[in-house]
């Protein structure tokens, strides 16, 4: 039976292979907070499209992203709806320079307002239907839990029902909550049936009804209609007015404008480098370390005739079990983390298995790479001089 030297030379030494252990864990910890704060910048600028459910989406072309507030009449979204193989449409409403929130006791804050129809199937969630509407039975609305504490919302439907709440100098009664979570331009949001939005927002339309124009349309395609074709069609309706989406080819526009085009997500990147850099000087001084002080034992097997192919595999394998003793520990504590900002901040922060997949390459990549450096030690070594 074959002697696993790799593991017995990586554990020799319980400390050494801890603190081996130790420097790989915080390489990964810092790549997965760098992707998770890049993702929770992408993935919550895009979160409001997971409330819905919708074939295709209609917003303003002057609109360059979801966060700015640029509308369009709602007569063009009535004319999409008129479209032949177009089932249903729902308007979306949102307020964010001109909604003020104050809770008794806490000062006035800018928050998210969105409201909408009350159109069952356009809710990705069913119950949040359910809720929506009887809010609006109470002239009430739904407040998003994961808003921001300074906010001073109750942490629980019986909590905000006694709450003194006003939104624009206007008593509004909150007696729910629903999940949305926090971006870098929203430190909450209310949800409310379009029928409350004149009351708050009267001045949304310089002439005619505050519902005279939207933010956001959505269209439900009949079944076994072709998407494509729907979408280019009611396009020619208005194209200097009005894009055109498939819902996920506006997510993924989303994703790549802040991506992309803004600062924030080079940043990151430049982070997660950074983490990979350091993870691989900590694994090379580690290898090369305990090369170093085995030189003795591989110049005896070099003198038995161990050919290079032996050490190179030695080598490597010991680059795996130490990227594996990093990267377990590494996940789980960055999974907590995750948690834990999720629930401070209010953003998305999620694991993936696409992203626990790339930290793991990354890991697997720096510690084999560290340790190809770390050998050239041995081979520049003359086995009759270590003696």
């Amino acid at each position: 039976m074959q002697t696993p030297l790799a593991w017995k030379n990586l554990t020799s030494s319980p400390s050494k292979c801890l603190l081996a252990a130790t420097g790989v864990g915080f390489a990964v910890i810092l790549m997965f907070m760098q992707i998770g704060f890049r993702n929770a910048l992408l993935d919550s600028n895009v979160q409001i499209f997971r409330l819905f459910s919708a074939d295709l989406i209609v917003i303003s072309r002057a609109r360059y992203n979801v966060s700015t507030e640029q509308r369009f009449s709602r007569h063009l979204l009535d004319q999409a709806t008129a479209q032949k193989g177009i089932e249903a449409s729902c308007a979306v409403y949102a307020e964010r320079g001109t909604a003020s929130v104050q809770v008794e006791g806490s000062r006035a804050r800018p928050i998210r307002v969105i409201a909408l129809q009350l159109a069952r199937d356009f809710f990705a969630d069913p119950k949040l239907f359910h809720k929506l509407t009887a809010a609006d039975k109470q002239n009430a609305a739904l407040v998003d839990r994961r808003s921001k504490s300074e906010y001073g919302f109750g942490d629980d439907p019986e909590a905000l029902q006694q709450q003194h709440i006003e939104l624009n100098k206007k008593v509004i009664s909150v007696v729910d909550q629903f999940t949305l979570g926090t971006d870098f331009a929203h430190d909450g949001t209310i949800l409310i049936s379009e029928r409350m939005l004149p009351t708050y927002f009267p001045w949304r339309s310089r002439s005619g009804s505050p519902l005279d124009v939207i933010d956001i349309g959505l269209l439900r395609a009949e079944r076994g209609a072709d998407l494509l074709t729907l979408r280019n069609q009611i396009q020619k309706l208005a194209p200097d007015q009005i894009q055109v989406f498939l819902t996920q080819d506006l997510i993924n526009q989303e994703l790549r404008f802040w991506s992309s085009s803004t600062p924030v997500g080079v940043i990151f990147g430049i982070g997660t480098i950074m983490g990979l850099v350091v993870g691989a000087i900590i694994c090379y001084q580690i290898q090369f370390t305990d090369i170093t002080e085995h030189m003795p034992e591989f110049a005896t097997l070099k003198a038995m005739g161990y050919r290079p192919f032996y050490f190179w595999s030695l080598i490597l394998c010991q680059s795996l079990y130490l990227a594996c003793l990093g990267f377990i520990p590494g996940l789980l504590i960055s999974w907590g983390l995750y948690s834990l900002l999720a629930e401070a901040s209010g953003l998305v922060m999620r694991m993936t298995w696409d992203r626990i997949l790339l930290v793991w390459l990354l890991t697997l990549a720096m510690c084999v790479l560290s340790g190809m450096l770390a050998i050239r030690n041995l081979f520049r070594a003359d086995p009759a001089s270590l003696f």
